[in-house]
C-alpha cells in the first residue's frame, strides 16, 4: 500500500511540473531586441532588430520560465545608419545570406525570487553556437483589455564579439569585445 501512494504521489508531482505554465506571445508594440557595443573605447553604439518572434512557456503562479526560444532575422538589424546597418549583415559580422536567422534556446531557468532569475541557453549567431545566461527581471504579470493574461520581463547579459568571430580582424580598441544585450519583452497570453 505505502508503495501505491508513493508511486501516486511521485506521478502527480512529476505531471503537475508545468501544470500553470501558459503560452505567451509577443507584443512588438511592447518589445524591444537591443544591443550595444563600445566604439573607440570612447563611447557605445546601440542598435536593435526589428522582426523576431519566440515561443514562450511562462508559469505566473511559481513566477517561472518553462520554455523560451527565440528567432531573430540578422537583416533586420537597425542603428539608425544605414550603411553601418548594412556593413553588420556582411560576411564579417551577422553573414546575412548564409544565416538569416539568430536563435535563442534556453536550456534551464533557476528562480532566485518571484522577480528575478538566471534564464541559460544556447545562442547561435552566424553558425556559431554558445550557452549564455542572461539576467532575468520579471516585471509582472496583468490583464490586458480583452481579459487576458500579460507578462513582462527584461533579460540582459553580455557576449563577447570574438566568440561569435565578428570583425575578427578589428583591434578591441576599434571596437569593444563585449557587446550587451538588453530585451524588453511584454507578451500576451495565446
Amino acid at each position: 500500500m505505502k508503495k501505491i501512494l508513493l508511486s501516486s504521489f511521485v506521478a502527480v508531482a512529476l505531471l503537475s511540473t508545468g501544470l500553470f505554465a501558459k503560452e505567451y506571445t509577443l507584443d512588438k508594440a511592447h518589445t524591444d531586441v537591443g544591443f550595444k557595443i563600445k566604439h573607440l573605447q570612447i563611447s557605445n553604439v546601440k542598435g536593435n532588430f526589428k522582426d523576431y518572434s519566440a515561443v514562450i512557456d511562462f508559469d505566473p503562479k511559481s513566477a517561472e520560465f518553462k520554455k523560451l526560444e527565440a528567432t531573430i532575422k540578422v537583416e533586420s538589424v537597425n542603428t539608425e545608419n544605414q550603411t553601418r546597418d548594412n556593413h553588420l549583415r556582411q560576411d564579417d559580422f551577422f553573414k546575412a545570406k548564409k544565416y538569416p536567422d539568430m536563435t535563442f534556446v534556453m536550456k534551464k531557468y533557476k528562480k532566485i525570487n518571484n522577480e528575478k532569475g538566471k534564464m541559460t541557453g544556447i545562442l547561435t549567431i552566424a553558425g556559431v553556437s554558445k550557452e549564455i545566461v542572461l539576467d532575468t527581471e520579471i516585471g509582472g504579470v496583468a490583464k490586458g483589455k480583452d481579459g487576458k493574461e500579460k507578462v513582462g520581463f527584461s533579460l540582459n547579459g553580455k557576449i563577447k564579439r570574438s566568440d561569435f568571430k565578428f570583425a575578427s580582424g578589428t583591434s578591441t580598441i576599434t571596437l569593444g569585445d563585449d557587446i550587451n544585450l538588453s530585451i524588453e519583452v511584454e507578451a500576451n497570453e495565446k
